[in-house]
């Protein structure tokens, strides 16, 4: 696997593992206190009064018993940072210093183009120029830009004509990685010279929420119409994915639980500049799906803070639908007419953005206002085309509980009773199913097997299954191979799945010594399901359940996967005898079966002829 030009080998990602320390990744996001040999702090993964979230350096794994999400330390940067398992290697490999293998070729002979350090060439190059051209700094200070957040912000300065940085770079970076990388073009014109894509522009580094330099976007500052221009489409660079300011501003989103939608660069510079942490921009395109999603993972409310004027009012509202889908809260900070943000803050002062930001109102109670007419109930066809435009709007909120409430009060509004208004959204909801008890949408359904709701977390009370794999993992006393039972005998895919791995490692690639849990925890990858479950495992602390010894486990599990494998073996033979024919088949099954039953009659039932004390 490949990323950028980076060659993602088994022996970087094993590199990796050893090196990061998983109590340095946690206490970037949370405060962890010492609890016997593991630590346990606050869940940065979610919102919570009581700490539920346990870390096992020795293990080098981490478990919450309250979202029920678990894993090693490449799992955790990867949910609190948004990143997927390419990019989180890369992340941490930077920073522990492993270096990263390059791949020079690409199949066919190809040399692959290294984006990665044509843009962090060109990101000095900008700085340095801005430092040097007084027409920047001059704009900088005239939108009161203090240095501080300039340097934070990494920005920069394309000086004017068309190949300042092709001849500055392309001495030592090939012209094909200035191009790959959306800096430099090719003139059809000019029989294929080079030009500089950015010029007299001010330079906004844009990164990936890891902190990955992947684009640049420019702000004329002369007369050219185009007075923003983005980084062209690249492998690194799809702005219908990104948002600006996230990599800066994640820490205090997540710790506030909420981030502020503004609609350009220079609004995320000016509300941070105004005070006000955890600003975000699209880039100059309507809210995506994907930049939704990408917010709901470190933000659980969001002000969107667009301009004043109808442009950012229609903006907003094609966003909300956006945002309420991926389950967000939904505040809307108001402006003058003409104002944003940065304008607001220049004109009025900080105080003004943060009163702005902080005094927004409900979204959808906005919305309510504006599309619910005052003389509701007395024109009815005025009511109901209000009443089917707040069921269209209240239907994306993807919480049951605050979906019912704002039904509630859009019937109060409307003065429609309850049970109409709920049915009849319950019947527009995609994919809802007509229920002879239904409810109105939002009111509490039942508990499924294995939630919450008796009160003790599911798979806290642990299973035979769950006790002998911990044993395994942890190298306590671990059996000879030929000893364990099969993998059949597991009857939860997971538990299943995880101890055919350490199998694996043990009778295989491990020399025959028993494999311990980081080997297993490499061997899974990155397949979240099984690392989680490994985890809870590992670090869960176990509630109820009667500590057993591996015979006792062994023979459990022993027993049961030979009644089973009985009754199959009734069901093979009667089928084997209706069909006929196979007298060899029967013979083997016939075969079979003796020896279980033999086994089974031989050995006693796990826990038998124990007292009760």
């Amino acid at each position: 696997m490949t990323l950028g030009n980076v060659q993602l080998t088994p022996q970087l990602v094993q590199a990796v593992r050893d090196a990061i320390d998983i109590v340095g990744i946690a206490s970037e996001h949370t405060r962890l206190r010492q609890n016997g040999r593991r630590m346990q702090g606050l869940c940065p993964l979610h919102k919570e009064k009581s700490p539920s979230f346990s870390v096992d350096p020795v293990q080098g794994l981490f478990y919450c018993f309250g979202c029920g999400k678990g894993g090693d330390a490449i799992k955790l940067h990867m949910l609190v940072t948004g990143d997927d398992f390419p990019a989180a290697i890369e992340s941490l490999a930077g920073r522990y210093g492993i270096p990263l293998p390059t791949r020079a070729e690409k199949p066919g002979g190809r040399r692959e183009r290294d984006v990665g350090g044509a843009l962090e060439a060109a990101a000095k190059y900008f700085v340095e120029q801005l430092r040097k051209w007084p027409v920047p700094q001059q704009y900088l200070a005239k939108r009161q830009i203090p240095a501080e957040l300039v340097e934070r912000f990494g920005l920069g300065y394309a000086p004017d004509g068309w190949k300042n940085l092709v001849q500055a770079l392309h001495p030592r970076l090939p012209m094909a990685d200035l191009v790959a990388a959306g800096l430099a073009g090719i003139s059809e014109k000019r029989e294929g010279e080079p030009y500089d894509r950015f010029r007299h522009r001010l330079m906004f580094p844009i990164h990936s929420p890891s902190g990955r330099l992947v684009g640049f976007g420019g702000r004329t500052l002369g007369d050219d119409p185009a007075k923003y221009v983005n980084t062209a489409e690249t492998e690194q660079f799809h702005k219908g994915t990104l948002l600006y300011g996230l990599h800066l501003g994640k820490r205090e989103i997540r710790e506030t639980g909420r981030a502020v939608l503004v609609e350009g660069y220079f609004d995320v510079v000016g509300t941070v500049a105004a005070g006000v942490e955890g600003a975000v921009a699209g880039m100059g395109t309507a809210l995506t799906p994907e930049q939704a999603r990408l917010l709901s993972r470190y933000a659980s409310e969001v002000v969107v803070a667009y301009d004043g004027d109808n442009a950012g009012e229609n903006a907003y509202r094609r966003a909300l639908p956006l945002l309420l889908a991926e389950g967000l809260a939904v505040r809307r900070a108001h402006f003058p007419e003409g104002e944003d943000p940065d304008s607001l803050r220049l004109a009025q002062g900080g105080e003004a953005v943060r009163a702005a930001i902080d005094g927004a109102e409900d979204a959808i109670f906005l919305e309510m206002e504006r599309l619910i007419p005052k003389d509701a109930g007395s024109a009815p066809r005025l009511t109901a085309a209000a009443a089917s435009a707040v069921r269209e709007l209240v239907g994306a909120v993807a919480d049951p509980v605050a979906r019912h409430n704002y039904l509630r009060r859009a019937s109060e509004r409307l003065r429609i009773p309850e049970n109409l208004f709920f049915a009849q959204l319950a019947e527009r909801r995609p994919g809802a199913a007509p229920s002879r008890t239904a409810g109105p949408p939002g009111a509490p359904a039942a508990a499924p097997a294995g939630s919450f709701s008796s009160g003790i977390p599911s798979g806290i009370v642990r299973s035979a299954e769950e006790q002998l794999l911990e044993i395994l993992l942890k190298g306590q006393q671990v059996p000879p191979l030929a000893e364990l039972p099969p993998a059949e005998a597991f009857f939860d895919a997971q538990c299943r799945n995880i101890y055919q791995v350490f199998c694996t490692l043990y009778g295989g690639t491990n020399g025959g010594v028993p494999p311990d849990s980081r080997a297993v925890l490499a061997e899974l990858g990155s397949d979240g399901s099984l690392v989680d479950r490994m985890a809870q495992i590992l670090v869960e602390t176990p509630f109820g359940s009667k500590e057993r010894e591996l015979p006792e486990l062994l023979a459990e599990l022993s027993h049961r996967y030979q009644e089973r494998r009985l009754r199959e073996l009734a069901s093979e033979i009667s089928e084997a005898q209706r069909k006929g024919g196979d007298d060899a088949l029967l013979t083997r099954l016939y075969d079979e079966k003796r020896r279980l039953s033999l086994s089974l009659h031989r050995r006693p039932r796990p826990g038998a002829g124990k007292g009760a004390g």
